[in-house]
């Protein structure tokens, strides 16, 4: 850096630092890559809608893997702000999982009771009735014969406990009302199959199969419970069922 003149105010007395370098480089233009929302239910993704949604340029779309909205769609010099909300399974339906996802699951008797016993009158159909009949098959030393069905669709078993002989009905179905999706308060009965194995041989206790062949019917309900409660507290807003192009198909 040259310095052609160098102008000292008149009187000045104090020594003059001169500093010599390069200037900083102009700073990056700003390139803003959007905002991208998740919820977890309904209710927050209707809040976030609401509160940064631009209501008439606004999109949201419901398809099989949640919801998404753009909060602005007359964006195009820059990424769009979106929120998203994908299905969320309730705590209460993590734990019927196992029994209603594809095949069932395989419980030995003492595991099943355990597993009913976590439940309670207002999530099993009679339950004590249900938790009854499976506490009474527990006390069974000895099988007799083939087990069969009778006319209320109950599996009955010929048993001997110690020296006595009798009988032990153990329902073939019941129903259980599990609230599917977080914080959707809305429960749904589902029948619930019960298949058991037949014992071997004397003292051996049958496996029990719990599963739910009608299961996706369920599933589809709640979604489209969902997708109403959506659009009822996004009254006025475009509420499409789709998904925006660059948004992967579910699975």
């Amino acid at each position: 850096m040259e310095i052609e003149k160098l102008i000292v105010p008149q009187g000045h007395k104090e020594p003059i630092t001169i500093l010599e370098g390069v200037a900083a480089k102009p700073l990056p233009l700003f390139d803003y890559q959007g905002y991208q929302y998740t919820a977890l239910d309904v209710k927050s993704f209707c809040e976030l809608v609401k509160a940064k949604g631009k209501q008439p340029s606004a999109l949201i779309f419901s398809d099989d893997a949640g919801f998404t909205a753009i909060l602005d769609d007359t964006v195009i010099s820059r990424k769009q702000d979106t929120v998203t909300m994908p299905y969320t399974y309730s705590v209460q339906m993590e734990e019927w999982e196992p029994v209603l996802s594809p095949g069932g699951h395989v419980f030995a008797l003492k595991e099943l009771i355990d597993y009913v016993k976590r439940a309670d009158g207002k999530t099993i159909d009679n339950f004590e009735s249900l938790l009854s009949s499976f506490k009474n098959f527990k006390y069974v030393s000895n099988v007799t014969g083939d087990f069969t069905f009778d006319n209320r669709n109950n599996y009955t078993f010929c048993v001997k406990v110690k020296d006595a002989e009798g009988t032990v009905r153990i329902p073939q179905t019941f129903c259980a009302n599990v609230e599917i999706f977080k914080n959707s308060d809305w429960f749904q009965w589902m029948e619930i199959e019960v298949e058991i194995s037949q014992p071997k041989s004397a003292g051996e206790q049958p496996l029990f199969l719990l599963s739910c062949p009608k299961f996706p019917r369920y599933l589809q309900a709640a979604q489209e419970n969902l997708y109403e409660q959506m659009k009822k507290e996004l009254d006025g807003w475009l509420v499409v069922q789709g998904r925006p192009t660059d948004r992967p198909a579910k699975g």
